[in-house]
């Protein structure tokens, strides 16, 4: 109402900068920033001398992503001779934003550092009665089901470098890191490094929907207890849609350091689709389908699997008064089925392996700052094997900052 009547008052009286400029106040709280923007830019016929107008329509279109029409405001702001000098420093600010935006060179980093503590940190079995070449055996303490606590720290790196073509044309490069370190089970830590580079294009066809295609290469290395393991060179590209669904294929060849591992060697097969979707305003959903086949040199290290995951987040309102941001719940379930090509002699020269496994977990995220947060997590892990080997649960918890 208050909108509609401070329209109508500057209708009669356009030439009432004051009125002017409460109608353009009103309609950007409205979400009428096309109005609000209109009424602005008529103030400045009026009168062009009125470098706080040219300010906040530089703002305004801003809001809007009209990088130009902003920058042309807050350089005239900027370069105003009677314009203060904290004023002078914001639309200098907001210049550094925009030239960062409309950059060709584009960087992002996420990087998440935190303490575990797992009930089964070697995913060792139930019991020490297991089985060797087919025949009951007892296994060593110090392999069965082993407590213990780690530190670890992922980091996820993202370079774009825009062609400023269109249709939209990029080159994205991405590096991924994870590093952990284990209190006792030394044998577990570990260090995973994976490059993947390749162009990315961009297709419209309407202005509601797009879709995505990024073919890619990948490189990556794996570490264990300062021992080089092996490295997977390959390559994929993934298909996805503002309607939130996404395909990834990929495919990579294994090569391991050590001769005596020369059997798990092979190509590696991976196959995903996942799609999210609003359950409501506050909750959002994603399911991910994947097919794994990892083919091996020695048929007994061979295998398919079929797994499904889902994850439900919840936005609530922050209970610390005069939150920046809400805070965020997330539920995970998954379920995956794996079934070997062939027995393994040394275990069950009959039996060939089967495995479900069955992961849950919660999650909070806190907000303390306006790119850092504190997430605390709580899970559970139960593999069932038809061979007593390999059956095993775990539970965890760790909290990390973000």
């Amino acid at each position: 109402q208050s909108y509609d009547a401070a329209f109508i008052e500057m209708y009669k009286d356009v030439g009432n900068l004051d009125k002017t400029f409460d109608f353009a106040e009103l309609a950007v709280q409205v979400g009428d920033l096309e109005g609000a923007i209109a009424a602005l830019e008529r103030m400045l016929i009026i009168d062009p001398n009125l470098p706080t107008v040219r300010m906040q329509l530089g703002v305004l279109y801003m809001q809007l992503e009209s990088y130009a029409m902003a920058y042309a405001y807050l350089v005239e702001v900027r370069d105003h001779d009677q314009v203060p000098a904290d004023v002078k420093q914001e639309a200098e600010n907001l210049i550094g934003q925009i030239d960062a935006v409309t950059s060709a060179h584009k960087l992002t980093a996420t990087v998440l550092a935190g303490a575990r503590y797992q009930t089964n940190a070697n995913s060792g079995p139930l019991t020490n009665q297991i089985l060797l070449f087919g025949e009951e055996s007892i296994l060593a303490d110090q392999y069965t089901e082993k407590s213990d606590s780690d530190f670890s720290v992922t980091g996820q790196f993202q370079y774009v470098y825009d062609f400023e073509a269109e249709p939209v044309v990029t080159f994205d490069a991405g590096l991924s890191v994870y590093a952990n370190r284990q209190d006792d089970q030394n044998q577990l830590d570990t260090r995973l490094i994976e490059l993947t580079a390749g162009p990315r294009f961009e297709f419209s066809p309407s202005v509601r929907n797009f879709q995505e295609i990024k073919p890619y290469l990948l490189v990556s290395d794996l570490v264990m207890d300062d021992n080089d393991m092996f490295r997977d060179l390959g390559g994929g590209f993934s298909v996805s849609s503002r309607q939130a669904w996404n395909l990834d294929a990929r495919y990579v060849e294994r090569d391991y350091d050590d001769s005596s591992q020369a059997g798990l060697e092979g190509p590696r097969t991976r196959l995903t689709f996942g799609n999210t979707f609003a359950v409501s305003d506050q909750i959002s959903g994603s399911l991910a389908v994947t097919a794994f086949d990892e083919n091996t040199e020695d048929n007994w290290a061979a295998y398919r699997e079929y797994s499904i995951s889902t994850t439900l987040q919840r936005i609530f309102e922050s209970p610390i008064p005069d939150a920046i941001q809400p805070w965020t719940g997330s539920l995970t379930l998954g379920f995956s089925d794996k079934g070997y090509q062939a027995a393994n002699p040394s275990i069950d020269p009959d039996k060939v392996r089967e495995d479900n496994t069955l992961r849950a977990s919660i999650s909070l995220t806190i907000p303390f700052w306006l790119n850092t947060a504190l997430i605390t997590t709580v899970g559970y892990t139960e593999v069932d094997s038809n061979l007593p080997n390999y059956a095993n649960e775990n539970w965890f918890t760790s909290v990390s900052t973000m």
